[in-house]
């Protein structure tokens, strides 16, 4: 097995899922501290605001599309479908598309307008970001893997580093670009945290009479 368990999985699931409740719940009464987060972030991130900055957080925002995810997630479970790592490779595309219906779910029930002014035009509902989303869950893959294949502590460092940098850097680009709220990014970050904990919890837990219903299925006598 590739992966290595954790037995915290629900406690951290139940955790991140019970924050991105709380920031729904001041969603739904628009509450004034939630306001006022949000427009400090816009006032922040609006220092930025130059050319250059426009193309590279544009750029950043299709590199880190739903589409590109899935299609990143879809090369990894191949990969790993190859290794013979079958049941994780299950988990990898299982999670990815899974995930992305909970969001789109979650925009619908919760319903909240995009911004106006965009930098960059996007559609549908703000909250949660899809972007910042699958980012969040594609990187929490990669690194929960990486503890598997990554020997050595420093390049597990480096690679950990790496993603929580592409994550940040997502989360500035949507709202730099005015397509979400900065308190829409970190609902998001709750929510696709909690997605692959509890994923995880049902893998440990539905591995193994997995494996061997299989196994018997294999090993049975021809009729």
């Amino acid at each position: 097995m590739v992966m290595k368990k954790s037995y915290y999985s629900t406690q951290l699931a139940w955790s991140w899922l019970g924050l991105f409740a709380i920031l729904a719940i001041l969603v739904s009464v628009n509450a004034a501290v939630l306001q006022g987060f949000d427009q400090n972030a816009f006032q922040l991130i609006a220092t930025l605001n130059a050319n250059t900055m426009t193309h590279f957080f544009t750029f950043v925002t299709m590199a880190a599309s739903p589409a590109i995810t899935i299609v990143i997630a879809i090369v990894i479970a191949a990969g790993l479908y190859v290794r013979h790592q079958r049941l994780t490779s299950l988990l990898v595309i299982s999670t990815m598309f899974g995930g992305d219906v909970i969001a789109f779910i979650c925009k619908e029930i919760f319903r909240r307008s995009r911004p106006t002014q965009q930098l960059l035009a996007d559609s549908g509902y703000s909250f949660p970001s899809g972007h910042v989303f699958g980012t969040v869950l594609l990187v929490s893959i990669l690194l929960t893997l990486s503890r598997a294949y990554l020997r050595t502590w420093p390049l597990q460092l480096g690679v950990s580093l790496l993603g929580i940098a592409w994550i940040i850097i997502v989360m500035v680009a949507r709202v730099y670009l005015r397509d979400h709220y900065a308190s829409d990014t970190v609902a998001s970050v709750c929510l696709a945290s909690g997605c692959w904990q509890m994923a995880q919890t049902w893998f440990w837990h539905w591995s193994t009479p997995v494996v061997n219903f299989f196994h018997r299925r294999q090993n049975r006598p021809l009729d």
